[in-house]
């Protein structure tokens, strides 16, 4: 099974580069590496990654939600396409300005949507367009 380097980067108790070595860590590691990028960060590919800046400071209502899901469904269908997208959600925390979650569950591969390993990944997009990664 092949290896992919662990992110965020770490070192293994032998102080090698950590790797993941299990299909679904590492299409979670590679959907999160889109969702946090912004465009134009990548110097060499600035077509790369998610535009979730615009939104930081819109209103919380349906429209923008949905304008957030068909942003990241966009972004990821171009730089993961064999990743199965089962539900984007974003979420405005109220008692936080400016701070808005974007849940990502998603699948591993599109072989077959009803056996792919399952998982969540929390992304949190703060004011001025920081994503943190949990």
């Amino acid at each position: 099974m092949p290896q992919q380097m662990s992110v965020p980067f770490a070192l293994d108790k032998n102080g090698r580069v950590a790797a993941v070595g299990r299909p679904d860590q590492q299409m979670s590691q590679r959907v999160r590496g889109v969702v946090a990028t912004g465009l134009t960060e990548r110097v060499m590919r600035p077509e790369f990654g998610t535009d979730l800046g615009p939104f930081l400071f819109e209103v919380n209502d349906e429209l923008t939600r949905q304008a957030i899901r068909h942003t990241v469904q966009e972004s990821l269908s171009r730089w993961e396409p064999n990743a199965v997208i089962k539900n984007i959600e974003p979420l405005a925390k109220d008692d936080e300005q400016g701070v808005s979650d974007v849940f990502v569950d998603v699948g591993r591969t599109n072989a077959d949507p009803e056996e792919t390993d399952l998982m969540e990944d929390d992304i949190t997009v703060r004011p001025g367009g920081r994503v943190d990664i949990y």
